[in-house]
């Protein structure tokens, strides 16, 4: 009884009052060619999450990853996820990595107006009795209509740890920090957001890591009339066909700002074979302390610009996955964060039917100090072909015990990766 107590006042805290509040039925569209019921956030929560455990040293910390799929009619509003993950009694600090999306429609392809993953809340809540952590997330795919059903999945990556063993604070856990922008036609191809938080935050021996946690695109509104039996409207919204989809979260290493500020940028690119006017908005938290450690890899991302000179028509877009390891991790723990992603169409631009990329099935053994993880993308219209090429980044969040000499390990790190 106490635990379901807790799950409900934790919703409530993860979701606006109007949806603790008696939910209206949802407006069903006409032209909906497959109905599909959604589940309120107390039915979402009469079920525990099904995280599974990738890493566990009992008293200290914990490592679980999973996902959650679900449906939507219609694009007018986004799919709204609500996890709950059970947590040892002796965790009392942790959160969650959005480590991955997955957003399709249901019925056919189409143009795209937006996109959007995001984990918007995350709190980890506790008591004499139970644990949990507790976070919502929204995905969007949308068309000019929004008349469309559409499917988003959520990939996730958690960790909680006993902060008397891990000397780490986790900021803006609850709603992230969103950061946004507006990106207009003659200011090029590639958005930069920047975030620099208030001085005096960080000590000068706290070292930090940004934790990803979402991306909102969207095409700004414009003049384009489709033959259609509604009449045309000047403020009408616009989608176009999708040509490249990317983001890269990214720090210049784990010191704060010389004034003890947080600092971080993100980049990305969203378009079709021209350059669009589009909003961006990212969110992130982060996490400080002399625990913290970081490994980064690299990501650049360069805009494609219209129809590729060479382009195999012939080979089908399907689920592409690939195994990476990276040995010689000098941590303790160590969190695999999906910072950046870069996805494009072989040949030119496309209609979407399917766009996503994430990680999952990781491995961590800290006896031989590897991590290990699978990582796998689409993107493709109706009949997959032409293909598509993506890319990406993981940075790894490193936590060592305050009483651990870790922290002396060479930080040799060498680079496996196989098909």
């Amino acid at each position: 009884m106490n635990r379901l107590v807790l799950i409900s006042l934790a919703t409530c805290l993860l979701l606006s009052l109007s949806a603790c509040a008696t939910k209206k039925p949802e407006k069903k569209t006409p032209d909906s060619e497959q109905k599909v019921k959604i589940p309120t956030a107390f039915e979402q929560l009469s079920l525990k999450s099904e995280a599974k455990t990738v890493f566990e040293d009992a008293g200290k910390f914990i490592l679980l990853e999973g996902s959650k799929c679900m449906q939507r009619d219609n694009g007018r509003e986004p799919v709204t996820i609500v996890q709950w993950i059970e947590m040892p009694g002796y965790v009392d600090s942790g959160t969650v990595v959005l480590n991955g999306w997955d957003l399709r429609y249901v019925n056919q392809d189409r143009e795209v107006n937006s996109m959007r993953a995001d984990i918007t809340h995350s709190k980890l809540v506790k008591n004499a009795g139970s644990t949990f952590l507790a976070f919502e997330a929204q995905g969007k795919l949308d068309d000019q209509n929004r008349n469309d059903a559409f499917e988003f999945c959520v990939f996730y990556t958690a960790f909680g740890y006993h902060s008397a063993e891990i000397g780490a604070t986790i900021e803006e856990d609850y709603n992230g920090i969103e950061t946004s922008a507006l990106l207009e036609e003659n200011q090029g191809a590639v958005a930069i957001v920047e975030y620099s938080g208030h001085k005096g935050t960080l000590k000068k021996n706290d070292a930090i890591a940004i934790i990803p946690r979402g991306f909102d695109f969207q095409f700004t509104d414009a003049f384009e009339c489709e033959w259609r039996w509604i009449p045309c409207k000047w403020g009408d919204r616009t989608d176009y066909p999708l040509l490249q989809a990317a983001y890269n979260l990214s720090q210049t290493n784990t010191a704060p700002n010389l004034d003890g500020s947080p600092h971080w940028t993100t980049q990305t690119i969203f378009k079709d074979n021209s350059t669009r006017a589009h909003r961006i908005k990212t969110r992130a938290a982060w996490i400080r302390g002399r625990s913290v450690k970081l490994r980064a890899d690299f990501l650049a991302l360069n805009p494609r610009a219209g129809k590729a000179s060479t382009c195999r028509k012939s080979v089908d877009g399907v689920v592409r996955t690939q195994t990476v390891r990276i040995n010689e991790l000098p941590y303790d723990y160590a969190i695999p964060m999906l910072t950046g992603w870069n996805l494009t169409n072989e040949c030119e631009q496309q209609r979407v039917q399917r766009a996503g990329i994430w990680i999952h099935d990781i491995r961590f053994d800290p006896q031989s100090q590897r991590l290990e993880y699978k990582v796998s993308s689409i993107l493709r219209d109706r009949d997959g072909a032409p293909s598509f090429n993506s890319a990406h980044r993981v940075t790894v969040l490193g936590l060592n015990r305050l009483s651990s000499s870790a922290q002396q390990r060479p930080p040799g790190v060498r680079l496996k990766i196989r098909e």
